[in-house]
């Protein structure tokens, strides 16, 4: 089946709504293959079979904007959502499609981990006070519940000027320190109130140069690299200015393939985020097993690319297919609907 059939069918994504941006979805399908080169690679790490410098700038780069990018995406339509729905109406939505699958993947890994920790480089026995204390700090599949907090501090502040709301959350995020508790929280309110400020003036991308676009991204590459290798990007201040020029980078990627069959392919991935998220994990792992155990490979290359592509591609065709293969409860709240926002 066609692309363009899989988006003519394609379930609603929560992470930006009903919004119809080709170079916003190609933004995501960018920001979810580098979360699962990231997965990958850090796996290769753990195992030893992957330490060199190389290996710590990539992760470094990688990191220091992959996520930053979806919270900045997900602020960009939040405005034109509040207005359509009202308050009460959104709140639930985002109940419904983000709060109850942190909520239910968390219960899922929990059962599951007894029968897949053989695999697994290390393994904690389950404890329900931690498990329950961690849930609801957020600290199981955190981007979830990160993203749904963020969304309830945008509603909360839905009527500051949108420059104001990202200069009150750049200051109170460079001031609060990483680990405390709902920090994270505060850290990516920054870039999702740096994508309430943007808003739909990101479709001004559609009209930019190619050639400016271009110079743009070169410029904020390097400026990342240079960052990456003479700070690391470890403290917040870092974070929360390589988050955005890093996020702009990718945005100006996004707008030098749009309309190209690389591009299509990385909007097919990106409206398919949430399922690549929940599902990649375990996609990946078992990919890792089967070219260690089936093929008996250790082949870099082949441990890298392998997982990282299977764990993008195979759960976003489980996304495409959820209705069909009756798996909408693992992503929405049984009685939510597939139309768009």
């Amino acid at each position: 089946m066609s692309v363009v059939a899989h988006e003519a069918a394609a379930p609603a994504e929560p992470i930006t709504g009903g919004s119809r941006s080709n170079i916003v979805d190609i933004v995501k399908g960018l920001a979810i293959s580098l979360m699962t080169y990231g997965h990958t690679a850090q796996g290769l790490n753990n195992r030893g079979w992957w330490s060199t410098p190389r290996f710590h700038f990539s992760n470094a780069f990688v990191y220091s904007f992959h996520m930053p990018a979806f919270f900045f995406v997900s602020g960009l339509f939040v405005m034109h959502s509040l207005n359509r729905r009202g308050v009460k109406n959104f709140t639930v939505e985002k109940l419904k499609t983000i709060l109850y699958p942190y909520f239910l993947w968390a219960i899922l890994y929990a059962v599951l981990e007894p029968l897949i920790t053989q695999f697994k480089r290390s393994h904690h026995p389950f404890d329900a006070k931690f498990f329950f204390v961690s849930l609801l700090e957020g600290e199981q599949g955190w981007f979830l519940f990160t993203l749904f907090m963020c969304l309830m501090v945008a509603v909360l502040t839905r009527k500051l000027p949108a420059w104001l709301r990202f200069l009150l959350a750049v200051a109170v995020g460079v001031l609060t320190p990483v680990g405390v508790v709902f920090g994270t929280v505060i850290h990516e309110f920054c870039f999702m109130a740096a994508g309430m400020w943007v808003g739909t003036r990101i479709h001004v991308l559609d009209r930019m140069r190619a050639g400016t676009a271009t110079a743009i991204l070169l410029a904020l590459t390097a400026f990342q690299a240079a960052m990456i290798l003479r700070f690391g990007g470890a403290n917040i201040r870092d974070y929360i200015l390589l988050g955005l020029t890093g996020t702009a980078g990718l945005c100006m990627l996004a707008r030098l393939i749009d309309r190209t069959k690389i591009g299509d392919g990385f909007a097919w991935v990106g409206r398919a985020s949430l399922g690549v998220f929940l599902i990649g994990a375990f996609v990946q792992g078992a990919a890792r097993e089967i070219l260690l155990r089936v093929f008996h490979t250790r082949e870099f290359w082949l441990q890298l690319l392998v997982p990282t592509i299977v764990s993008t591609i195979i759960p976003a065709f489980i996304w495409y297919q959820q209705d069909l293969l009756r798996l909408g409860w693992l992503f929405h709240w049984p009685s939510q609907k597939t139309a768009g926002d």
